[in-house]
């Protein structure tokens, strides 16, 4: 599995999930809610604390979301939902299931990290003015830190 991100110059970034099997899942994330900044800070969290986290990003109209839940420290499972609506109070399972993935934990961790070093070496001015919001420095290194306490595993 893959995660392609690209941020394009006006409010919205566009997701390209690539399963191990080759099936090719597009997502147009829009600047509704700060979805580059809840990508860094909820994988972070993946860590020692949390079993699971649920990523959320509005398209319009509609809503993705990421949920990683962990297996084992070295094993999880990547899910990608679809919702039908906006900032949607659906349970993911009333979604429409579009990818799950077993890989190790490391894995989508290592693929959000990447992503978010290309927006980062953008420039902190470009960044903000491409997304209207500033770059999520602080969760960036807090996934940095996470991945790095992974690697024991």
């Amino acid at each position: 599995m893959d995660i392609i991100m690209n941020l394009q110059p006006h409010g919205w970034l566009d997701i390209s999930i690539t399963s191990s099997e080759g099936e090719i899942i597009e997502i147009p994330v829009s600047f509704l809610t700060d979805s580059i900044h809840e990508l860094a800070d909820k994988s972070s969290l993946l860590d020692k604390d949390f079993n699971e986290v649920i990523i959320t990003m509005q398209t319009e109209p509609g809503e993705f979301r990421f949920k990683i839940t962990r297996i084992t420290n070295s094993l999880c499972n990547f899910q990608a939902y679809e919702m039908s609506d906006n900032f949607s109070c659906e349970l993911n399972e009333e979604g429409k299931l579009l990818i799950t993935e077993q890989l190790q934990t490391i894995r989508p961790l290592r693929i959000i990290h990447r992503e978010l070093t290309k927006m980062k070496d953008l420039g902190f001015k470009e960044l903000q003015e491409r997304w209207n919001s500033e770059f999520p420095l602080n969760a960036y290194e807090k996934l940095r830190n996470t991945i790095d306490n992974l690697k024991q595993f």
